[in-house]
């Protein structure tokens, strides 16, 4: 009865020990070198993973044949593992970072290119102070004053107008004036009227506005001569310094 006893302790015994079925090497006892100066951080895929280590994705797996299990290794061994060693090691902790990553020379920024400018608002410095009499013969009365720096003509305003003969005169006796004739001479009179002053108006708009444009080309002329020779002297420094240190 002892020796029974004893038989069923040891079968006990041995089945309570957990016997793991797979019989490739373990992951614990593979080591990986280290060196700070020669670690590269790649990306793995896990399907690939397992399939090295001889462990299945799924428990189900198990029950596949072996060949079902080779062909899940060929089509695991395709080429899904990106070497990352090319790129800018920022996943990996900074105290890894090479120093020539550290040193690198940084770009630098774009310039700012500048908007472009519309010419009408450039406004040129001109001591132009119009005459206030020829500003009124040159307004409409009751409108907005005159400027002949904002206001400009189109070029059919600004052809030379004929000379307009004047119809030579009918006479016409006394009997003949009657009220339908004082009616129309009045009312050609008023037409003729109209148009000399719009005539003279337009031609006073004018006038004001050549002698601003006038002042205005002088002011332009002189800050070009300016212009050009603060550019001459960028170039003469230009050219002093491409000649001793080489173009740019």
């Amino acid at each position: 009865e002892k020796d029974k006893e004893k038989k069923l302790d040891d079968d006990s015994t041995s089945t309570t020990v957990p016997q793991s079925a797979f019989l490739g090497p373990t992951l614990w006892d593979k080591t990986l070198p280290y060196d700070g100066d020669t670690f590269q951080l790649e990306y793995m895929d896990l399907e690939e993973f397992l399939s090295e280590n001889g462990i299945p994705p799924s428990p189900n797996q198990h029950e596949h044949s072996p060949h079902q299990s080779g062909l899940q290794q060929a089509t695991s061994a395709s080429p899904s593992v990106m070497d990352l060693s090319s790129r800018a090691s920022t996943s990996v902790h900074p105290g890894l970072v090479s120093q020539n990553c550290m040193q690198s020379p940084v770009r630098p920024a774009n310039r700012n290119t500048p908007s472009p400018i519309d010419p009408e608002t450039i406004q040129v410095p001109v001591g132009y102070e119009p005459d206030p009499a020829d500003l009124a013969l040159s307004s409409i009365p009751g409108q907005e004053m005159f400027d002949p720096r904002k206001r400009k003509f189109s070029e059919e305003e600004l052809k030379p107008q004929p000379m307009i003969k004047k119809a030579r005169k009918v006479f016409i006796p006394d009997d003949l004036k009657d009220d339908k004739y004082w009616a129309r001479r009045r009312k050609n009179n008023m037409a003729a009227k109209r148009s000399r002053d719009a005539r003279r108006l337009k031609e006073n708009q004018i006038a004001i506005r050549a002698s601003f444009l006038e002042k205005e080309n002088s002011a332009l002329r002189q800050e070009v001569a300016d212009l050009r020779k603060e550019l001459g002297k960028c170039k003469n420094v230009l050219a002093k310094y491409e000649a001793r240190h080489g173009p740019l």
